[in-house]
Parts: structure tokens; C-alpha cells; sequence
């Protein structure tokens, strides 16, 4: 829309609907900090902000943020200096903004939704030099530390310390994904997983080669013949075969079993006899005894950590496996400091390869990079002050070698004078600091905020606003909506807005400034209407906020559930309102008294400059709803193109002066003076871009955009952003977006228009712009086209792009419909994971952009949506939507495995529950409950994991949680007795905790013969292989250490097998992937245990050992409770039997075993 050709009276004073009594009043005093501190003193005690965990007082509030204030003046930071605030929906967020505003510091939500690189411009665009962050967002604070040149300090609010929280294993650690990649035939590039990124080829042997030669020319100096090595990720065993001749012995370790074997049966052949596998990840090899090894190498492994913080724990673990005078070698770092030469080299490669078959690869965002200034500060904070050696990688055809570099760390304490760089301080630090108010002097005119907003360039604006404009908007709606709704009294208000959506600074401003309950939901809630609906319920709110987009999915399920709400108030902003929306709503007779609130107003006027109420009565009065008048002290004038007023009735840009405007655009002067502009009276003004047009009672009406400025769901986006970062694409020859309605349904998405080059892969460029770019930013449509239509002036002609729908066509093959419901619900998951639309049975998963990485995170989400868990290796072999969903649909009627078994569910005792040993079968109780008579039920819970494809759960809290999750509607709610075997113990115990923790009446718990502390099982797993497997299968005397010593891994798993069925150990139907999946399991298991710290249990706990002990299963020293003495509250009784640990359950030992539980199991029914 244009509006240059009308011409109008230019001595005409600018249009403006200020409100008189107000316009003129004398600006506020007051800053956050004053209006703030002033309901602290009158409402100390009433709910400051709630969200679905607890809720948090005014004056508790007041005193965490001044301890966060003093936090931020300790680390020295200048006045407005720009803090970011990067957690997850809870009420540490509002702590964290009013403390950084009393330190006069700027406050910077980053949504850590979001994708990490985004953020990253965020920071660097307005120069972000701290961040308050939370547990789970650790991870991404760290790798930001290290990324972005301003960001010094970090402080995490919901743990103590910080070093102690590690990012899990993520996706490029997952066990089946190396298992896969290892094969029963793989070779040295296949069982590393070495392609050429820039052609998508394995690594030819020779670049192979000499990577190997690489490492054993910078290992050499530090071994002898008799140094003990450990590798830590030995894939084929290319290293080994370089550096084991060198020294006394070798554990080749890895985190796939078969990789292992495979080591360790190769070094045979190679006369290799020292050199052993262990099948280990990498943060699992502080089981090995310390202080045990010389050299630890890691070559090629630390791409795939997931994190900072668990390469500093492996560091950190590995250090202390050393002897004195030992050494790390990290082999093939990738170099954070040389990623985007890295990008930028591929990039440009398929560029210039395009249609050569090359599938060069752009996306790494799911690979670690990591500079060299971290392992300075990480040794400037170890004791033994270590000493780093760097040097690039002598690897020539390797590559990923010009990228990366190699590092030598010696225990040698030569590494004086090194200084930490990088500060993170956790909630222990935090507590240590005052709670009063900080010194600070805090100004009307200070900046408060800032907000992104989408840029035209790709870069994002950071819109600066100050204290003043939030006040005034804090006063403007108490005036205008909260004070007649509440009379004085506190009102609950929801924040449902995203914190990094400036309609969250009104939910904010509005409620702590004013003396309000403000009420956050989590990001799960917000998200679904049904919960949504339930929180305003719980919560009793009163003012609701949200988007259109979203309150029209809360009207559509009031309406198909049959209910209403009960808010008394709904704000809505973002995008325009539909009046269809609006008659659905008043359409329910309990909204007779609802009020609709329809604001508008950019960030850049903070949130809010006009607004208006609509009831049920006078809702359709005017259509489409009008935006309303202006707050009070705003002021709208509606405009020409060259600031010319308009007369009511005729379309003009709409400029907003007054106290709502903000400071301007941050490091970016230009955009600044283009937007925010002086009248002659010395007036600012922000020039918005948006069209309106003032009816004859002063309203105003929203009519859209002069600009290419879009609103998707309330965000607003640049065209012109979305398109530079897909015109950065290599294989994209030009590119339009627009938004389109392509459903016609009134509901807009981001349609990208490519003219690509040849090879272009839509699905990888998509996948890109997830890595780089907020979902609302990333078009719902990528539509390949031959060329651009234009209009003969050489202008984009929208209206003759193809429909985007035409995307679905697929003309070289016939289409075939979504068939069944599990076919539809798989599509969905695809749909998500590859972010296309998936219609087609036959589509493909790999041919759409699917890889090894995305393909686990299909099958975790399968494992989700339809409780089955499929082996990576048959996604391989049935890639369509139709052949996986026969294989789901297979699973799940093939087998009735349930991880809960029952006996006697009809008795009427209290009911037993038992946990399976480290084996996971639960077998062994059989003859128990059979003694325990009919009347006693007794549910068995056996693991995870027996049967192929199910997944292992590392943690004795994550089997549990599992299991009960798994036994509800199964087992009764209370009360109940639990039980455990060897391992199960633990299980039942974390088991009771758990139970308690949810108001379950957990009456007692029994542990027949396990241990509470780690170091006996650690003790254990230490052993090599052939000591373990003897000590494991010690009482059914099948062999001993040196019958298995000699032979290769699958030797041994052979002998095992044999003598197990010959035995009936072992059912008849067990084969060598059986026997690994077994062993897999009990590794799991074990480790678990090792890893569990059980924690106090509010009752009784029986305990049964029996007098002989064995090499399976032995006590603790010293100690006839095994550890378990302090934590009950209620005591531990002790019993002891006949037999060995073996013998417990079988008869005849059984019979004085089920005496004891009996009686235990009487005292819990008395």
C-alpha cells in the first residue's frame, strides 16, 4: 500500500489522539527499581509471581534479585551494561530481570528455545557481557562463553555449583548409532564414521593412514614398553594399530561393544596380546583405578561430546587415572576458533562442484567444536598446573586436519602462571552475597530492556527501552483496565508470552509494577489449550495474555470441551483480531462479562500504544475490531509518506510519540534515525510502517503493512531477513519469500520461493535454517522453482508464484495416500524432525533429507509416541512412512512384553513389589511368590532391554521413573511394600523414595542382599574382561578367568553361550547378539549402580544376607549392613540365612528366605 500520490494541506498540524487529561501531566520519577521497591514495603507477604512449581512473595522476590544485583556489581560491569537472561519458563526469570535493573545493568531475554546460533547474534549484536541462566540451559552458557568475544560471566541460579551439572550424552553418543556404524563388516572410515565433509566420500585409506602416523609420532616421546595406555573411542583401531606396539598395555575402549571386539580380536592377529577391549563411554572410565595409566589417548573422539561442561568432567575423571608424569593426547580437535572458515570453505566447495554428485555437508550442529583458550583455562584451574603442548594435525588427505589441531597435556606442573578466562558461579555463590539493596543509582531515562526484533540485513535489532516507558505503561493500564476489574485489590495475571516476546514486558511491567500476582506457565502448558485452560483455571487468573492465534485455539477447545473460562479479562496483541474468533467466544454464554483487550504497538513504544475493550455487547459495534485509542501520555498521528497529515477515513502510516517510545535500535545509528525521527518541537517520534486509518469516533484501524514486514502467530519478521539467510546457501541461486495463506483459512505462513543450483537438497537447506533461525522465522514452505516471475519493472510478481501446495507434487512416481491411523501419526513425527509436509506413504525418510543423526531422533520419538522401540539398523532397511509403520504395527501386536508382571493380583494382603537384579530378569522371584501363598500379590518388574530394539536407561532414577510410569493402572496406588534382589535393591529403594515423594504409602522396603555404596560393584566392573565374566557367573561354576583369558571376545561369548544352555542357564533360544544384549545390559546395570547415591527413606527397611559370600556378590568390608545404616529413618533389621547369594532364591534355601519375608511382610499388613 502507497500513499505518496495523495496530497493534502501540508501547513495541516500532524492528526494525533492524545488523552487530554493526561497527555500534559508531569513525567514520573519513578524507575522498576523505586516502583518495585515501593510494593515490596506494602504487600511484603502477598505473591509477587507463581508458576507451576510454587510461588515466590514480594519480598522474597526482592531479596534474591538484590542478591543477584550485588552478584552483577561484583563482576564490575559499567551502567547498561546488557545482561542476558537465558532460562527456562520460572520464577528465577523475574528474579533475574529485577536484579540486573537494580544494578543499573539492561536486561536481555535470549529464549533458550531457540536455536544456539541464534542467540549467539543476539549477543553479538548488542554486546551481552553476562548471562543468568538455569540448570538446563548450562550448556549452551558455556558454549556461548567460548563463542561470543563479550560474554565474560555466567550465573546459574538453580545450582549450586555449576561445574557439577554436565550436559548429557546427546545424539552423536548414542550407543546404537556407533553400533550401527561399527557393523559386523565395517572398515576403518566406516567403523569411525569418516566421510569427507566437502564430497560426503569415506576418507581414503592413505589420509587414513597417515591421521594414525599423526598420532603415533606425537605419542611416541611420552610411552615406554612398559607404559599402560588407554584409548578412549578406538572405532576399527586404526590408532591402536600405530601406538600399541609402543608401550606395555592397551585398553582399546569404546562405546560400541562390537567396535571392542573387534580391537581386541584384530590386535591377535597382530600378535598384539596386550592390548584389550573395553566396551566403555567415555564418562564412564573413572570405573579403571586411579592413578593407574601413563598416557590416555583421545583421537578423533571429542568432536562428538555434547558439551563444555562433560569435556571438562572427562578431563578432569582422566587426570585422575594418571600416574605421575602422565599425559592426555587429544588428537583432531575441531577448532572453534576456525568453524566458520570451515563452513564458509564448504560452502563455497559445493558451490563450486554444484551438479558433481558431492553431498557436501553444511550442517554441524550437532558436533562439538572447541578452541584452544579452553583447555588454558581449564588447566589455569587444576592444582597440578599441567602444560600444554599444541600443534597442527600432520594428517595430509585428512580433511577435517586444517580445521583442528592437536593438544599434549603433561602432568608435569610446568603449567604456572596460566589464568582462568571464563566465570560461571552457581547458587551457593549466590547465597553468600547480601540481601539488601545495592548502592546503585537507577535513572527514569536509564535502559531498562532491550527486545529483538527481526532485520531486514538477517541480523536482528535489538530495541533499547528505558525505565520511563514502562512505568507509563505500568500506570496506563492500571488506570484503564486493572483498577476497575479490581478496585484496589490484588489481581492474578497469566504471563503466557514468551519472555523473549515483548508482550512479556507488559505481563511483567503491568504486575510488579503495580502490586499483581503475576502467574507463568511452563512451556508445555502454554503450548496445549487443554492445559492451558486447566492452569487459568488453578490459578484463578484474572487477566489473561496472548496472541489471537493462541486464544483462538483456547476458544476452539472451550467449545469441544464444553466449558469456559473464568478470567474476567483477556489482553490480546501481536496480530490482528478476527472477528470469527470473536463470535465463537462470546458465543458461550458463560463469557457474557469476559472482556477482550485488543492492543497494539511495536517494541519499539513498549508493547503497547493503543488499545481497545470489547465486550459481549459491543464487540461487533466495529469490524474488523479497531486497535483503539492511545494510553495515556501516547500520542498517534497518522501520516503520508512524507510525514504529511491525513484526514479521518483515509489510510496513512501510523507514528507514535510520547513516553512509550524507546531509546532506539542498539550499535545500529542508521536504522535508528531512519525509524525514530524529531518533529520541529523537538518531539520523537517512531515511524512504524503500519497502515491506519481513523474512523469518525477516533478509533483506529489496523490495515496492514507498507512495508515487507510480516506478522506469523504474533512475531514479527523481515522478508528480507529470511531471505539473506537462504540466499546465503551455496546451492541457491536467487529466492523469495512471501506470506501466504495457502489453506485459506486466514492463517499466514512463510512460503521461500528457490531458484536453486544443481544439487541442491530442499530438506538440508531446511535443516539448516532450524540450526540458525527461530521456528516462527523458518518458511513452512521451500518451493524449487525454475525462475522468479517479474513484473516488466523488474519487481517480484507475487501473483504469479505457484501455490506452494503444488510443493506435495511428486511426478515421477504414483502418490499413495496416508493409509492407516499409525501411518498418519508417523507422518506427523516426520513431518516434525525433517520440518516437511509428509503425505506420501512411499516417502522416504533418507531421500527427504533423513541421516544417521535425525534417524535417532525419529526412533526416540517413535519410542514416544507408540511405546516401541525400533533397532536403528531396520529403519535402514524399511526407510518409507508405510514399511515403518508396519514394522511399529508389527511390534506392537506381536508382543505382549510388559516391564510389569503380576502374580496374585487378587489377593488382599498389602501388595509386593519386586525389582529385578542386574541380569533384569525376574525369573528368580517365581518360586518366591509361589511360597508367599495366593492371597499375597506380588507385581515383578523386570528391565528394559531384554528384548531388542528396548532402551537401556543409564540411571538407577531413570529406571525407576520409567517402571513406575509403566506400572500405573497395573499395580495398586498404595499401599504397597517393595522388594529387590542383588541390584534390585537399589531399584526398590529409589523405588520407595519415589513412590514417597508422590504420596504413595510406601509401608517398608526389603533388599535382599544388595549394597548401598558404589565402590563394591565399582570393584567389579574394574576387572578385565575374563576376571569380570568368571566373578559374574562364579556360583554356576562354568569356567574360571583362565579358561577365558586366551580367547577373542567372541570366543568367550561362544563358551558362555555353549556352557549356559548345556547348564540351563541360559534359555535354549540365546545367540550371540542375545548374549551381547545381555552383557550390554548387565554393564548398564552395573554402572548404574555404581553411579546411584541412594538418599534417605522416611521408614523400615529389611535386610536379608546370606552367610556365605562369593566372588559375585561380595559385602562390604566391616560393615554386616552393606551400607545401608543410616539411611532409613526408621531403622534397618537385619537377617541372615543359609546359602550364598546365588542360592537365596532357589530351593531349599527359598523356604528360611520366604520365612523372613513373610514375617516382614505381616508386620506390614498389621
Amino acid at each position: 500500500m502507497r500513499i505518496a500520490d495523495f496530497v493534502f494541506d501540508a501547513s495541516a498540524k500532524p492528526t494525533a489522539v492524545p488523552v487530554p487529561s493526561v497527555a500534559t501531566a508531569p513525567a514520573s520519577t519513578d524507575t522498576i527499581v523505586s516502583r518495585f521497591a515501593a510494593w515490596v514495603e506494602r504487600r511484603p507477604d502477598a505473591a509477587a509471581v507463581v508458576d507451576e512449581a510454587g510461588s515466590t512473595s514480594y519480598r522474597a522476590l526482592d531479596r534474591w534479585s538484590n542478591r543477584i544485583a550485588h552478584w552483577l556489581v561484583a563482576q564490575g560491569l559499567p551502567r547498561e551494561t546488557r545482561v542476558g537472561v537465558m532460562m527456562h519458563r520460572q520464577r528465577g526469570v523475574l528474579a533475574a530481570m529485577v536484579g540486573i535493573v537494580k544494578a543499573g545493568c539492561v536486561y536481555v531475554p535470549l529464549d533458550p528455545t531457540q536455536p544456539l546460533a541464534r542467540r549467539r547474534t543476539q549477543i553479538d549484536a548488542v554486546g551481552i557481557a553476562a548471562i543468568v541462566g538455569d540448570a538446563a540451559s548450562l550448556g549452551d552458557l558455556r558454549s556461548l562463553q567460548w563463542r561470543c568475544p563479550s560474554l565474560r560471566a555466567g550465573l546459574c541460579l538453580d545450582a549450586d555449583d555449576p561445574d557439577r551439572v554436565i550436559e548429557a550424552p546427546g545424539v552423536m553418543m548414542s550407543t546404537e548409532l556407533w553400533d550401527h556404524l561399527a557393523g559386523e563388516q565395517a572398515d576403518d572410515a566406516g567403523a569411525g564414521g569418516w566421510k569427507s565433509a566437502f564430497t560426503g566420500l569415506p576418507i581414503p585409506d592413505a589420509a587414513l593412514a597417515a591421521f594414525g602416523a599423526n598420532a603415533r609420532a606425537k605419542t611416541a616421546p611420552l610411552l615406554t614398553p612398559a607404559s599402560r595406555v588407554l584409548e578412549v573411542g578406538c572405532a576399527s583401531g586404526f590408532t591402536m594399530r600405530h601406538v600399541a606396539p609402543l608401550c606395555g598395555s592397551y585398553i582399546a575402549s569404546d562405546i560400541s561393544r562390537l567396535n571392542a571386539e573387534r580391537v581386541e580380536a584384530n590386535a591377535r592377529k597382530l600378535g598384539l596380546t596386550h592390548v584389550t577391549g573395553r566396551h566403555l563411554t567415555s564418562h564412564d572410565i573413572d570405573l579403571l583405578e586411579p592413578g593407574s595409566l601413563d598416557l590416555i589417548v583421545f583421537n578423533s573422539v571429542i568432536e562428538s561430546f555434547p558439551g563444555f561442561g562433560y569435556l571438562a568432567d572427562i578431563l578432569d575423571k582422566a587426570v585422575t587415572l594418571l600416574a605421575p608424569g602422565g599425559s592426555l593426547f587429544l588428537g583432531s580437535l575441531w577448532n572453534l576458533e576456525r568453524k566458520d572458515d570451515y563452513l564458509a570453505d564448504l560452502a563455497a566447495f559445493a558451490r563450486d562442484h554444484a551438479g558433481q554428485g558431492y553431498a557436501t555437508r553444511l550442517d554441524f550442529s550437532d558436533d562439538f567444536f572447541v578452541p584452544a583458550a579452553f583447555f588454558r583455562d581449564w588447566a589455569a584451574r587444576r592444582a597440578e598446573k599441567p602444560s600444554l603442548e599444541f600443534s597442527a594435525i600432520d594428517a595430509p588427505g585428512f580433511d577435517p586436519a586444517p580445521y583442528g589441531f592437536d593438544l599434549v597435556i603433561r602432568l608435569d606442573g610446568r603449567g604456572e602462571g596460566a589464568q582462568a578466562i571464563r566465570h560461571l558461579d552457581g547458587r551457593a555463590a549466590l547465597e553468600r552475597l547480601p540481601d539488601s539493596a545495592p548502592a546503585v543509582t537507577v535513572t527514569p531515562d536509564q535502559g531498562a530492556y532491550v527486545i529483538f526484533t527481526s532485520g531486514t540485513t538477517g541480523t536482528p535489532k535489538g530495541v533499547l527501552v528505558g525505565h520511563a516507558p514502562l512505568v507509563n505503561l505500568a500506570d496506563a493500564i492500571e488506570r484503564s483496565l486493572y483498577e476497575p476489574l479490581g478496585q484496589g485489590d490484588q489481581l492474578a495475571l497469566s504471563c503466557i508470552f514468551a519472555f523473549a516476546f515483548d508482550g512479556s514486558m507488559h505481563s511483567i511491567g503491568t504486575s510488579l509494577l503495580n502490586g499483581h500476582a503475576l502467574h507463568v506457565p511452563a512451556e508445555d502448558t502454554r503450548r496445549d489449550p487443554a492445559r492451558l485452560h486447566a492452569f487459568i483455571e488453578a490459578h484463578r487468573i484474572d487477566v489473561c495474555d496472548a496472541t489471537p492465534s493462541l486464544f483462538s485455539m483456547l476458544v476452539d477447545h472451550w467449545h469441544d470441551s464444553g466449558t469456559s473460562t473464568s478470567a474476567r479479562a483477556v489482553i490480546l496483541g501481536g496480530e490482528p483480531v478476527k472477528a470469527e474468533m470473536l463470535r465463537r467466544l462470546y458465543s458461550l454464554p458463560a463469557h457474557g462479562d469476559l472482556r477482550v483487550v485488543n492492543q497494539y504497538g511495536p517494541t519499539e513504544t513498549c508493547v503497547c500504544a493503543t488499545q481497545h475493550v470489547m465486550t459481549a455487547v459491543n464487540w461487533a459495534e466495529h469490524l474488523p475490531p479497531p486497535i483503539g485509542l492511545p494510553l495515556d501520555n501516547v500520542v498517534v498521528s497518522l501520516t503520508d509518506d512524507a510525514g504529511r497529515p491525513v484526514p479521518d477515513g483515509v489510510p496513512g502510516e501510523i507514528r507514535i510519540g510520547g513516553r512509550g517510545v524507546a531509546r532506539g535500535y542498539l550499535n545500529d545509528a542508521d536504522q535508528t534515525a531512519r525509524r525514530f525521527v524529531t518533529d520541529e518541537a523537538g518531539a520523537r517520534w517512531y515511524r512504524t510502517g503500519d497502515m491506519a486509518r481513523r474512523l469518525s469516533n477516533g478509533l483506529l484501524q489496523f490495515l496492514g503493512r507498507e512495508d515487507r514486514q510480516v506478522k506469523i502467530r504474533g512475531y514479527r519478521i523481515e522478508l528480507g531477513e529470511v531471505e539473506a539467510k537462504l540466499a546465503a546457501h551455496p546451492l541457491v541461486g536467487r529466492v523469495a519469500v512471501v506470506a501466504a495463506d495457502p489453506r485459506g483459512d486466514g492463517d499466514k505462513q512463510l512460503v521461500a520461493y528457490v531458484v536453486p543450483r544443481d544439487g541442491f537438497d530442499a530438506a538440508q537447506a531446511r535443516a539448516e535454517l532450524d540450526a540458525t533461525m527461530p521456528a516462527w522465522m523458518v518458511p513452512s514452505w521451500l518451493v524449487t522453482i525454475d525462475d522468479l516471475p517479474m513484473t516488466p519493472n523488474g519487481k517480484l510478481d507475487e501473483r504469479r508464484l505457484p501455490p506452494p501446495a503444488e510443493l506435495g507434487a511428486r511426478p515421477n512416481r504414483r502418490r499413495r495416500p496416508l493409509a492407516t491411523d499409525t501411518e498418519k501419526r508417523l507422518a506427523a513425527l516426520w513431518g516434525g524432525i525433517l520440518d516437511v509436509t509428509v503425505e506420501d506413504g512411499e516417502d522416504d525418510f533418507f531421500t527427504m533429507g533423513g541421516h544417521s543423526v535425525l534417524a535417532v531422533r525419529l526412533l526416540s520419538a517413535a519410542e514416544k509416541e507408540f511405546g516401541v522401540r525400533l533397532p536403528l539398523a531396520e529403519l535402514f532397511t524399511s526407510p518409507t512412512v508405510a514399511s515403518m509403520a508396519a514394522l511399529i504395527d508389527r511390534r506392537g501386536s506381536a508382543s505382549d512384553w510388559h516391564p510389569v508382571v503380576a502374580v496374585n493380583a487378587g489377593g488382599t494382603r498389602v501388595p509386593l513389589l519386586c525389582f529385578h537384579p542386574v541380569g533384569g530378569n525376574v525369573l528368580c522371584y517365581r518360586e518366591l511368590a509361589e511360597a508367599l501363598g495366593p492371597d499375597q500379590p506380588v507385581y515383578m518388574v523386570q528391565s528394559y532391554g531384554l528384548e531388542e530394539g528396548q532402551p537401556l536407561h543409564a540411571s538407577v532414577e531413570a529406571m525407576v521413573a520409567a517402571y513406575l510410569a509403566a506400572a500405573k493402572g497395573i499395580v495398586p496406588d498404595g499401599p504397597l511394600a517393595v522388594a529387590g534382589w542383588s541390584f534390585g535393591g537399589l531399584l526398590a529403594w529409589e523405588a520407595a523414595c519415589q513412590l514417597q515423594r508422590a504420596g504413595v504409602d510406601v509401608r517398608a522396603v526389603a533388599v535382599l542382599d544388595g549394597v548401598a555404596v558404589p565402590e563394591v560393584v565399582r570393584d567389579l566392573l574394574r576387572k578385565d574382561e575374563s576376571d569380570y565374566l568368571a566373578a559374574l557367573f562364579d556360583e554356576m561354576g562354568l569356567f574360571d578367568a583362565e579358561t577365558l583369558r586366551p580367547l577373542t571376545p567372541e570366543q568367550r561369548l561362544d563358551l558362555i553361550l555353549e556352557r549356559g544352555k548345556g547348564g540351563h542357564f541360559l534359555p535354549d533360544g540365546m545367540d550371540r547378539a542375545g548374549m551381547r544384549r545381555l552383557m550390554a545390559l548387565f554393564q548398564n546395570n552395573g554402572l548404574a549402580a555404581v553411579r546411584y547415591r541412594p538418599r534417605p527413606f522416611d521408614g523400615k527397611l529389611l535386610l536379608v544376607r546370606p552367610k556365605v559370600e562369593t566372588k559375585q556378590a561380595p559385602g562390604v568390608p566391616g560393615d554386616p549392613l552393606n551400607g545401608w545404616g543410616p539411611l532409613p529413618t526408621g531403622g534397618v533389621t537385619l537377617r541372615w540365612m543359609e546359602g550364598t547369594h546365588g542360592q537365596m532364591l532357589v530351593k531349599p534355601w527359598l523356604d528360611e528366605l520366604a520365612n523372613h519375608v513373610r514375617s516382614w511382610l505381616d508386620a506390614v499388613n498389621g
